[in-house]
């Protein structure tokens, strides 16, 4: 069995996906359901088990029962960069992520969890996973400080699983984040947008220097990200436990961004309107952030190339957002 927490969400959501395209079917998935529509991320899934994540570590310390689980894929986690709740933070992202670590290394089961690249704060020391260099990151949000304090507890831990992988996830998009709100991608907000309006709305830029829409981030396909999860769960020879980057390692304006969704739904004359900030993101806005994949690459043995901006987009939009059916 392998155990998927947050795996209603976006990006564990997918991952079952995956496993399913892999004929895996033995999966526990562990999430607050809530009333919403999450639970469609897993309509079509084939799954054993599931439970809410409040019942997962009593489940876990049924002895009888670890000796049935192949690996660990920790995806929850309040992921809002805007969540200002310190006390609800640390018991999600550090506590709870601990415990099952913790869990992990005791019954000696691969672990893999989902860390961000929001531990980079506003990129001060670059965007390399070095280890040696973890200690010297400034998160610029609590949610950011939450996964780095959980980054540098795991490497300090003597007794870890006999694998493991925290994954620094960067702008991921992509199929399964509809129930996200203002947390969900740009590509899925900007969709509407061009479709109704013909117009994108994207955020003016307050740094000296950097035009409007010419802020850049590192925007991952979701379906990359899985590959690379995927890769990880199996542990396979020479990869190195450790953190890593998992983003297509190239930086992109929000404005390419926006050209791409109007190129997807065939307009070529991509229009902007650019609006205020909101005040309380101008003092946590990172204005650039690229993957370095050094390390993914030669010591976690991933070889097979990301998707690109514009391929990402294309099929995000023409095989998901104009369905009826955008599910995975």
């Amino acid at each position: 069995m392998i155990i998927v927490t947050g795996g209603a969400g976006f990006i564990g959501s997918a991952f079952v996906w995956k496993l399913n395209e892999e004929g895996l079917h033995d999966i526990l998935v562990a999430d607050e359901f809530g009333t919403g529509h999450k639970w469609r991320n897993l309509s079509k899934r084939r799954m054993t088990y599931a439970l809410h994540k409040d019942e997962l570590l009593d489940w876990l310390n049924t002895k009888t029962r670890s000796s049935a689980i192949e690996a660990i894929v920790h995806m929850g986690a309040c992921s809002a960069t805007t969540e200002k709740d310190v006390d609800f933070l640390i018991k999600n992202n550090f506590n709870y992520s601990a415990e099952l670590f913790q869990f992990a290394a005791r019954e000696r089961i691969p672990f893999v969890y989902a860390s961000s690249a929001a531990t980079y704060g506003m990129g001060e020391h670059g965007y390399s996973d070095d280890p040696q260099i973890v200690h010297k990151l400034r998160p610029i949000n609590p949610y950011g400080y939450s996964k780095h304090l959980f980054d540098q507890w795991v490497l300090k831990q003597r007794e870890k699983p006999p694998f493991w992988a925290g994954l620094k996830f960067f702008n991921v998009y992509g199929p399964q984040e509809y129930h996200k709100g203002g947390q969900a991608s740009v590509v899925f907000h900007a969709f509407p947008q061009v479709r109704d309006r013909g117009t994108l709305k994207l955020f003016k830029s307050y740094k000296e220097g950097i035009a409007h829409g010419d802020q850049r981030r590192d925007f991952v396909w979701v379906k990359d990200v899985v590959d690379v999860m995927q890769h990880f769960l199996r542990a396979p020879e020479g990869a190195k436990s450790g953190i890593y980057n998992v983003g297509s390692g190239t930086a992109r304006s929000f404005a390419d961004l926006g050209r791409a969704v109007f190129s997807a739904m065939g307009k070529h004359d991509a229009r902007f309107e650019w609006i205020d900030m909101p005040e309380d993101l101008k003092n946590q806005y990172q204005y650039f952030t690229e993957a370095n994949l050094v390390r993914l690459r030669e010591e976690g043995g991933y070889t097979r190339p990301f998707t690109s901006l514009e391929d990402g987009v294309k099929e995000y939009v023409t095989r998901f957002l104009v369905n009826q059916d955008p599910f995975l």
